[in-house]
């Protein structure tokens, strides 16, 4: 019995059992036959989160370089910043790959041996205190430490009183530079961040900490607005390039082959048209998130249309065409 008749024979015991409820039956047929079309297009999912475009469900998983590499005026010009010890701030609008980037950041740099790298957590609601903690536990992670004798209260190697964790801060970073070592910041979303945490970023920084910001073009101007002379320490690079028609084809081949656990091999997708690249590229802009989005759903349709007709994987499609039909969970 292959995965189709296989997938339709507990498609009907099912039918026959009692059911748990309208919608939960829905979900349930949906996931056995969506993870049984990646079964079938070489793949070994677990749940849908392992399917290809849903990248983002699980970031731990996540293929960064899929949404970044194309835009190699942007890796040229960050890393130089990031070798001349400039504070950094990547601008772009939503879904054009900043998140992905971070993640980029904070893998490879934590594994050269020149970068101290920590990221803030939940910028929203973090405190002055809080932001040099966060500092300060990774240059003692890193292998660095301050002089403890000289702080009245210490709780977990960190300063009680925000203006002795201020200093030392400035201690371990100095530390920190005297061993040729750069300690790194991220920060995402500056676009909200609470104004009275752009001081203590600003501290951080003018005490040797690199800051690497990214959010929206809001969040330049709200930097800018709020504490003008941070803004002016900053280098700006704005707009991440949006996928052209190849990128997409390069996008999707390199999901595909991430999820069948092969190697890239710059062939085209097997699953896509190029009609169907064309269309997702037009349809999004080119924007790396509405890509995945747009993808995912024909991948979905794809599914069903391998599901209802019966054919092997092999001669199933996506086209243009696909994403206007209509589908129903009978066959």
């Amino acid at each position: 019995m292959d995965r189709l008749e296989r997938l339709r024979a507990e498609d009907d015991e099912r039918s026959a059992s009692v059911s748990e409820g309208v919608l939960l039956d829905q979900l349930r047929e949906v996931e056995q036959r969506l993870l049984a079309f990646g079964e079938a297009l070489g793949g070994d999912p677990e749940d849908v989160t392992d399917l290809p475009f849903t990248e983002e469900a699980g970031l731990d998983h996540m293929p960064e370089p899929l949404y970044v590499r194309h835009d190699t005026a942007m890796l040229n010009q960050v890393t130089s910043w990031l070798l001349q010890d400039q504070h950094i701030g990547l601008v772009s609008p939503y879904g054009t790959g900043k998140s992905a980037f971070r993640e980029i950041v904070l893998r490879d740099l934590s594994q050269h041996d020149d970068f101290v790298v920590t990221h803030l957590d939940n910028p929203r609601e973090t405190t002055a205190r809080a932001l040099y903690q966060t500092v300060l536990e990774a240059a003692y992670a890193d292998g660095f430490s301050v002089d403890f004798g000289r702080y009245s209260q210490v709780r977990n190697g960190i300063p009680w009183a925000t203006a002795e964790a201020k200093t030392a801060l400035r201690e371990v970073v100095q530390r920190v530079r005297e061993h040729g070592k750069t300690l790194l910041l991220v920060v995402d979303e500056i676009e909200v961040l609470e104004a009275d945490l752009l001081s203590p970023l600003q501290v951080a920084g003018d005490a040797g900490v690199r800051l690497f910001l990214t959010g929206t073009p809001e969040g330049k101007r709200r930097v800018a607005e709020i504490r003008g002379t941070l803004d002016s320490r900053l280098r700006y690079y704005e707009n991440i390039e949006p996928f052209g028609p190849d990128d997409v084809a390069e996008y999707v081949a390199r999901s595909l082959a991430y999820f069948r656990g092969e190697p890239y091999d710059g062939e085209a997708p097997d699953l896509f048209t190029r009609a169907a690249i064309e269309d997702v590229h037009e349809r999004t802009d080119g924007v790396p998130r509405e890509v995945r989005i747009e993808c995912r759903e024909l991948f979905t349709r794809a599914a069903f249309v391998w599901y209802r007709t019966g054919q092997d994987v092999d001669r199933i499609q996506v086209t243009p065409e696909l994403r206007h039909r209509r589908f129903g969970m009978g066959y």
